[in-house]
């Protein structure tokens, strides 16, 4: 950075503080929205139908998460999506008579008491609640996925303005000791 505090400094950090702003109001109206929506799906299903009983008990399934948060060597964060497993979901049945159901069902038993007891749950959270989930449902989830990409924006945005506010207030201390002017000092003139 410039050895001199400039006005290209001070706005550069003004316009960081506006950015952040910005994206905070963004963020709290994006969380408003996916929870307007949330409740209008759980009014539209019944209350019963949306509650903490879909939600995966803990030690029971196993749940793969839909994106990864990877932290840089500059404390910069990034969001990855993870690419859903093939496996979960919705799956193809074989086609055959009796005797291959027979035969499959031995075999799966067979692989299942090799397997844990952990269940692996769909990747997709609306899979839940069966596989027409309500529209509400689907754009509450899409509002908080973009909430989440937000919020690191977000996070990155803090992460450069605390540098840009840091080197200012250590221009601004080089200045004030080049003119040996405290800080308590006010001219009256």
């Amino acid at each position: 950075m410039n050895p001199v505090v400039t006005d290209e400094n001070v706005f550069e950090v003004l316009d960081k503080i506006s950015d952040y702003e910005q994206l905070l109001k963004e963020l709290c109206t994006i969380i408003q929205d996916g929870h307007i929506l949330l409740s209008r799906a759980q009014y539209d299903l019944g209350y019963s139908a949306i509650n903490s009983t879909y939600l995966p008990e803990p030690g029971v399934h196993e749940i793969t998460p839909t994106s990864l948060l990877d932290v840089s060597e500059n404390d910069r964060f990034s969001l990855h999506s993870v690419k859903p497993d093939p496996k979960s979901g919705v799956r193809k049945r074989k086609k055959g008579g009796c005797e291959d159901k027979k035969k499959s069902g031995d075999e799966k038993s067979e692989e299942e008491k090799k397997k844990p007891s952990k269940t692996k749950l769909a990747e997709d959270p609306l899979n839940w609640f069966g596989l027409m989930a309500p529209t509400s449902l689907v754009q509450a989830q899409t509002r908080f996925k973009s909430a989440i990409e937000r919020i690191v924006e977000i996070s990155n945005l803090k992460q450069e303005l605390q540098e840009s506010l840091s080197d200012f207030e250590t221009l601004t201390k080089d200045l004030q000791k080049k003119c040996d002017v405290k800080p308590d000092e006010t001219n009256e003139d």
